[in-house]
């Protein structure tokens, strides 16, 4: 029994003795390579033994005997790799790390398609597409596979309004002002755009139908990179001039990128209105002449001050100036005799002074080894907008002859801030990939409001005396989530997670001393399972539910009078939306083939309520209606000849509403929309390229609206002088056909809108670059990664 015993203890020493690996890592010029990773793997991608070495690049692995793959690696880039065979004590002597040949290696072998596609997400490799040079973000977005912007919205085909990500951390900004930021950021630089319609639980649940993602193109290590670009935009009534440049800077153990844009110049937007009453037609026209000056800048900044530390910031801000003239005239028939009744001429001004400042401040920690690790963002931003709008008019009846006036004025000083702190853990384990997390949102807002409306008069009004009332709300978010990642094997993959969040939300209008309190908690759980059975063959199943949760601006009650008979006004009372996303997709090589469900419930947006009794017309926002959609989609892309690319996407659905207000019902039909990008390459040296754009939205229903067709055509001409210089000249919406007409049915009355943004334009650009070509930025998500696009005007 003793024998046994001692036989038995000394098999288990030998079986699990363990053997020593060394070596020293050094560069082709024989320096040592100090703090560099040394990565042992097993058979699968989780490392079971991890190293640093010295500041003589010297390291020492130990582990028990077997078969592994040693790696090592420095700031993210992989420097050495070499399968090993362990029975032994290795001595590997000097290592020579060169990560340009093996940067180099993998450009040679591998090109990546133009669309791919992952287990959450569709990804188009913009940087494989000549249509862009010497474009913005918003000119990539126009031609991202399953993207459609109309009048600078940016929606998922088939779907509504998307957030927007930068290298992922969310743009948390107004409309406009996302569409100015947007429009400051090279398409050279972008290198790729994530379309992400079942965003994993890590994200914020707000984004109604997915996020996207803009990926900024790396550059390698120590280098510097600076990116001058110039341009003039020439609409058929104002120009535009814009100045953009790009830094990127990587040495050592620091890098930053650094952007400042500038954009000034004039847009004029054509609109139209018809209401139907059942004495008269009110006929609305009301084009706005808007000029604008626009500065934005990011300042990013990382620190390794470890190999397992990374630290940083992130500061962006915006200073727009925006002074808007708008000469209305509206003319009120009589329905009998057709005869003009009344003519009401109001000229009204908007002197808009947004501003926001950001700060993000970034930790990324390595826990352990086996790759675990810790990331710690705190946030926060600030946003003041003084906006003062002016207005007045006169009114002319004309039987019997009577002329009376008017005048208002309508100031709204508003100021929010937001602080926001996240943790997220990311663990790779033998079995899964897990994540989990949390994060805290703190948003104030308050609002002072001087407002005063004269209504008719019949004499010119020239005291105006204001009445001052406050609005404040204040909303606090508390998240946690986990999620994880599983290979069952080479064919089948799934991503699994759940978010849960809790509001408090409480709303005070001091004029009315009234208040409005909101506590809610919601579970968003996402799944996403990926099978391929064979190469280039890919079944995807995908459900997610997101929240929308109004603006800030939405949730003012500020009135602007446009003239006493109509306002714009927002609304305290608002609930968040709802949305339910399922997605089956099929892609073989060049085709993708998608079938979709969505149900959307307590969708708020903007509606126009006439009161049939006095004519008086107020746009507010409010919670309108439920929606489902159904729909199936394709995305080809075509590369069979030389020199042309084609990337190809139609989009079928039907939707059904139904009506949450009293006041108007929802509408239900089929919608067709067809899109076409096409590449050309019309010389052999490649320096003389050509972009044909065109897409066509076929009459479509929308909530409680019908909508006429609309498209748009686009050519784009780009001379490549040299590696550095470009010139290109675009024409856009070439036949003027890019716009909205819509007509709803309020409280029984039929109403007629038309809108135009004066999008055909013609665009001169230049960009130089000089400096290295090499780069390699690293960016980071932001805590507030909701709050700040709630910010809009």
């Amino acid at each position: 029994m003793n024998r046994l015993l001692f036989i038995a203890f000394i098999l288990s020493n030998v079986l699990t003795a363990q053997v020593k690996i060394t070596g020293k890592v050094v560069t082709p010029e024989n320096s040592p390579v100090a703090f560099a990773e040394v990565i042992l793997f097993g058979k699968g991608p989780v490392p079971i033994k991890d190293q640093v070495t010295n500041e003589k690049g010297e390291f020492i692995i130990e582990y028990k005997p077997g078969s592994y793959k040693l790696q090592i690696s420095q700031f993210n880039s992989v420097l050495y790799t070499k399968q090993i065979e362990l029975t032994s004590d290795l001595d590997l002597g000097e290592i020579i790390a060169n990560p340009v040949q093996e940067l180099a290696a993998v450009v040679i072998t591998q090109k990546k398609e133009l669309v791919e596609r992952k287990v959450d997400r569709l990804v188009f490799n913009i940087e494989n597409t000549i249509s862009t040079a010497g474009g913005d973000a918003m000119d990539a977005l126009k031609i991202t596979p399953g993207i459609q912007i109309q009048n600078e919205t940016i929606n998922i085909v088939g779907k509504s309004t998307v957030r927007v990500l930068l290298d992922d951390k969310m743009i948390e900004l107004g409309q406009e002002e996302l569409t100015n930021l947007l429009k400051s950021i090279p398409a050279e630089n972008i290198k790729s755009i994530e379309v992400i319609t079942t965003p994993p639980a890590k994200y914020e649940a707000l984004g109604n139908s997915g996020l996207v993602n803009i990926r900024l193109k790396k550059a390698k290590k120590d280098s510097w990179n600076l990116s001058l670009g110039t341009g003039y935009l020439q609409r058929h009534h104002d120009g535009e001039g814009s100045n953009t440049s790009n830094f990127i800077y990587n040495q050592n153990k620091l890098s930053m990128s650094a952007s400042l844009n500038y954009r000034s110049g004039g847009i004029y937007l054509e609109q139209e209105s018809r209401v139907h009453f059942t004495d008269e037609l009110w006929a609305l026209n009301y084009p706005l002449q808007k000029n604008y000056k626009m500065l934005n800048g990011i300042l990013s900044m990382q620190y390794i001050a470890t190999p397992k530390w990374v630290v940083g910031f992130q500061y962006l801000t915006n200073i727009n100036k925006t002074d808007t003239d708008a000469t209305r005239s509206l003319l009120i028939y009589d329905n009998d005799t057709n005869e003009i009744n009344k003519n009401i001429t109001s000229v009204g001004y908007a002197f808009l002074r947004p501003t926001l400042h950001s700060f993000n401040l970034f930790n990324e920690y390595k826990l352990n080894p086996t790759g675990g690790k810790m990331f710690v963002n705190l946030d926060y931003f600030k946003y003041k907008s003084d906006d003062s709008r002016p207005y007045d008019g006169t009114s002319e009846e004309y039987n019997p002859p009577k002329e009376q006036f008017f005048t208002g004025i309508n100031n709204n000083n508003q100021n929010i801030s937001n602080f926001s702190a996240k943790i997220d853990f990311e663990t790779p384990l033998e079995w899964m990939n897990l994540g989990f997390g949390g994060k805290v949102s703190f948003s104030d807002t308050k609002n002072l409001i001087s407002t005063f409306n004269s209504d008719f008069t019949d004499q010119p009004v020239t005291d105006l005396p204001l009445e001052d009332f406050e609005f404040s709300y204040k909303e606090n978010v508390q998240a946690v989530y986990v999620s994880g990642n599983k290979k069952f094997s080479d064919n089948l993959e799934s991503q699994v997670g759940l978010r849960v969040e809790n509001t408090q939300a409480k709303s005070y209008d001091v004029a009315l001393d009234q208040s409005v309190n909101k506590n809610y908690t919601k579970l968003f759980p996402s799944v996403n399972i990926s099978y391929t059975p064979q190469q280039g063959s890919v079944y995807r199943l995908s459900y997610s539910r997101r929240i929308e949760r109004p603006t800030f601006a939405q949730l003012n009650p500020n009135i602007a009078y446009i003239n006493p008979f109509q306002s714009i006004q927002g609304n305290p009372l608002l609930q968040p939306a709802f949305i339910d996303n399922f997605e089956f997709i099929y892609s073989y090589k060049k085709l993708e083939s998608k079938l979709y469900y969505s149900h959307d419930k307590n969708v708020f947006m903007q509606i126009s309520t006439p009161d049939p009794d006095t004519n008086v017309v107020r746009i507010i926002t409010q919670n309108i209606f439920n929606m489902e959609r159904y729909g199936i989609s394709e995305i080809y892309v075509f590369n069979k000849l030389k020199g042309w690319t084609s990337n190809n996407t139609a989009d079928f659905n039907y939707t059904k509403s139904r009506s949450l207000i009293e006041s108007t019902s929802g509408v239900e039909g089929f919608n067709l929309k067809l899109a076409t990008n096409n590449d050309f390459v019309l010389n052999d040296k490649k320096t003389v390229l050509l972009n044909l754009n065109y897409w066509y939205v076929f009459p479509k229903t929308e909530g409680f609206v019908k909508l006429d067709a609309s498209s748009s055509t686009a050519v784009t001409l780009q001379y490549l002088l040299n590696d550095n210089l470009r010139i290109s000249l675009k024409a856009n919406d070439i036949f003027r056909t890019e716009k909205i007409k819509f007509n709803p049915t309020v409280n029984g009355v039929y109403q007629e809108y038309s809108l135009y943004n004066d999008s055909r334009y013609v665009q001169v650009y230049l960009n130089y670059r000089l400096g290295s070509k090499k780069a390699k930025v690293t960016n980071r998500n932001t805590g507030n990664e909701e709050e700040r696009k709630r910010v809009g005007n």
